[in-house]
């Protein structure tokens, strides 16, 4: 055999053991469960999610919405699990090879990064170990393992721009074909991993870009004219290849209600973000989170709660940071520099109330503009922290082997890669634990037959009236396992409707479900009032979901929920019931289940009403004789309990969308309209953190917050309107 053939041995041998490392640990985690992990559609029928996925107005969600990043999945993430499931393989064994593969990408790209560095020695092997087995892999793991695919292309991206920047091509300017070679890659590199989530790769786009200035001006590697060629092609082909979800972001950013005024805010995400934490892969809030079952990220409890893992996590960065003062190489002051922008980022605002000069500006810009607003999660940084570390550990590494080469003391530079290694897997737990997802994110890989059999008798009925799914939840977690998102829209190609926790659609919608399903989750729904509005918004079913683990989220119990529907108010018909009475939905034994009717019979999983003379969701109403109604959404639901709402032939109309035009209000009352007066459209604080009790009191017309209180996003219904539309 002769060198170079062993040498390739040894190869194979090192790409084996880097698969088996990223496959197998995760294959081995709660086998045959499938996790809630980005997308439940993807589980459920990944072929109907690419048919939607392209468009960017989903009848789904929200009465219709311009989607959120759905076009992202387009690729890779939906033909990957499009592949698995034409090829009949398991979901739970689809999502696992999903996850190894990116672990498997990190692993490689940093093996082909430090190759581009010169890193020869064992320090290669450390760098990939300590990056590919990072605590911010948990993360995202469980939930998002989307937004690790920037993580995982870091150190590709990187790896381009150096020997881009480096190759030979790039000197005689635009006519050499080899010369886009690099950028070609860069650009296929980015529209992979960046198609859902533009912060993470924004992040990590940071590297490459300050590799740049670092190859110019430090290490004199190449002059500002080759690398100005090189960068105008790079950005040329990304562009170009990553246009087709760019324009996804520009539409739902002009077009689509602003989700993130919605969602976490600046001081919950920077609560937990401190330079510690960054240091050791973790500073993500969500990762330390609980509620009453515990933990949101089971495998969190070890970083937190355990003194030995708390010790070893800590050890690895303080290892590199000893390394980078010590030890010289050419390189050094870049990762350092990498480390030191890493870290200053993902901190972000922290502390809110008394951050640094940077942060303060940071939460400016967050505050200032939309785009501010989705760079606020800023410890998706990170990889950068991580990737730096790991650098500086391999040339620590290196340097000491090096320096003991040939001696009798060579053990030494063995023995300290070999305890790096070491503490790089003792660090991640999962490995052995097999904790990459939480059994409180689970389910069986077969969905209830019952379910299948509710959803398909729901789409047999026609298609041109929509599902009125209830009640709303914060997030569908059912009694035989946790989906995060409802399974009926996943299933059917019917247009759905469900309140969910975050407002989607326009905000008049948004604002007219919140209000429904206020009502019902609160026990003050007058039932008389469930079929003018399932009319109102072109509901033919409403399906009833029994089911859901309603102490998980504080819902309305599903025996309380059911009193509504048995016997069926007017307007509905008789209901076709699926499954017998879920166990574990009754919730728990208080006041309210005390006062319950004697021997009442339990609610079916699932009950599906059609609704009686529901209108298509495509129609027209005379402008003649509209019932013109002062209030919102709460409004709305009360007349219709009264018989306020009209037939489908007649137009409601809110008095406040003419607040600018009195003109086209007066034309409209002369229409022989209705005015129905209501206090609803109050003037009061709204929250979004979960279905129910979200709203503060109502305010006077002049009242201000006595602090700031970013958890107060108010939906904005009646944006031209002054506070006289309002009730005070």
């Amino acid at each position: 055999m002769t060198e170079r053939s062993e040498r390739r041995g040894w190869h194979a041998l090192g790409y084996l053991l880097l698969a088996l490392l990223a496959y197998v640990p995760v294959l081995r985690s709660d086998p045959g469960k499938v996790a809630a992990d980005t997308k439940q559609y993807l589980y459920l029928d990944p072929a109907r999610l690419l048919e939607r996925a392209w468009s960017m107005w989903d009848p789904n969600i929200g009465l219709g919405t311009v989607t959120h990043q759905n076009i992202g999945y387009l690729f890779p993430m939906g033909p990957f699990y499009w592949a698995f499931d034409a090829l009949r393989i398991p979901d739970w064994v689809a999502q696992r090879l999903w996850l190894g593969s990116i672990i498997f990408a990190a692993g490689l790209g940093v093996l082909y990064l430090m190759r581009t560095l010169g890193r020869r020695g064992p320090g290669l092997v450390v760098a990939v170990l300590v990056f590919m087995l990072t605590p911010y892999l948990l993360d995202y793991s469980a939930r998002i393992s989307v937004i690790l695919l920037p993580w995982a292309g870091l150190p590709w991206l990187l790896a381009f721009v150096v020997r881009g920047l480096r190759d030979r091509g790039n000197e005689t300017g635009a006519g050499r074909i080899g010369a886009w070679r690099f950028p070609a890659l860069f650009a296929i590199v980015v529209q992979v991993i960046g198609g859902v989530n533009a912060t993470a790769l924004i992040f990590a786009g940071l590297a490459p870009v300050l590799w740049i200035p670092f190859a110019v001006w430090v290490t004199c590697e190449v002059t500002g004219r080759q690398a100005w060629r090189f960068v105008w092609r790079t950005g040329l082909l990304t562009t170009l290849a990553s246009l087709w979800w760019i324009s996804g972001l520009w539409a739902q950013g002009s077009h689509g209600l602003d989700i993130l005024a919605f969602t976490e805010t600046i001081r919950t995400v920077s609560r937990t973000s401190l330079a510690p934490e960054v240091l050791r892969g973790l500073g993500y809030w969500f990762f330390y989170g609980q509620d009453k079952l515990g933990a949101w990220t089971e495998s969190s409890v070890g970083y937190t709660q355990w003194s030995w893992l708390i010790v070893v996590s800590y050890s690895i960065p303080t290892l590199a940071l000893l390394s980078a003062a010590f030890v010289r190489w050419r390189y050094r002051a870049y990762f350092v520099a990498l480390v030191v922008v890493g870290v200053a980022i993902s901190v972000g605002t922290y502390p809110y109330d008394a951050p640094s000069p940077a942060g303060a500006l940071f939460t400016s810009f967050a505050k200032s503009s939309s785009a501010g607003l989705a760079l606020r999660s800023s410890g998706r940084a990170t990889p950068l922290v991580v990737l730096g570390l790991a650098a500086l550990l391999a040339a620590g590494v290196d340097a000491l082997h090096r320096r003991l080469a040939g001696t009798s003391r060579n053990w030494i530079a063995v023995a300290a890669a070999g305890l790096l290694v070491g503490l790089a897997i003792v660090n991640f737990p999962a490995l052995w634990q097999g904790t990459f997802y939480g059994e409180n994110l689970e389910r069986d890989s077969a969905i209830p037959q019952y379910w299948k059999d509710a959803i398909g008798a729901a789409d047999a009925r026609p298609h041109d009236t929509r599902i009125l799914e209830v009640p709303g939840s914060d997030f569908a977690s059912y009694t035989w396992g946790n989906t995060v998102d409802p399974i009926t829209p996943g299933l059917t190609d019917r247009p759905y409707v469900a309140r969910e926790l975050i407002p989607w659609g326009s905000p008049a919608s948004a604002d007219l479900m919140n209000a429904f399903d206020r009502q019902m989750q609160e026990g003050v729904l007058d039932s008389d009032g469930i079929a003018p509005f399932a009319r109102l918004v072109s509901a033919g079913d409403v399906l009833v979901r029994n089911d859901l683990q309603t102490d998980r989220y504080n819902l309305v119990r599903s025996r309380s929920l059911w009193r509504l529907f048995d016997p069926p108010p007017e307007g509905l018909g008789e209901p076709k019931t699926f499954g017998d009475a879920p166990s574990g939905a009754a919730g728990r034994i208080d006041e309210a289940a005390l006062g319950a009717p004697a021997n009442e019979a339990a609610a079916p999983s699932v009950g599906l009403f059609p609704v009686e003379g529901a209108p298509s969701i495509i129609r027209s109403a005379s402008p003649d004789r509209p019932v013109i109604l002062s209030g919102d959404g709460e409004g709305i639901v009360d007349a219709g309990s009264i018989g306020l709402l009209p037939g489908s032939d007649r137009a409601v109309l809110y008095s406040a969308s003419f607040a600018g035009n009195p003109t086209a209000l007066r034309q409209q009352i002369d229409r022989d309209a209705t005015l129905v007066v209501t206090d609803s459209n109050r003037k009061r604080a709204r929250r979004w953190s979960t279905v129910r009790d979200n709203t503060g009191y109502t305010e006077t017309a002049t009242e201000r917050p006595l602090v700031e209180d970013l958890g107060d996003a108010r939906l904005d219904v009646f944006p031209d309107a002054g506070i006289d539309a309002s009730t005070t």
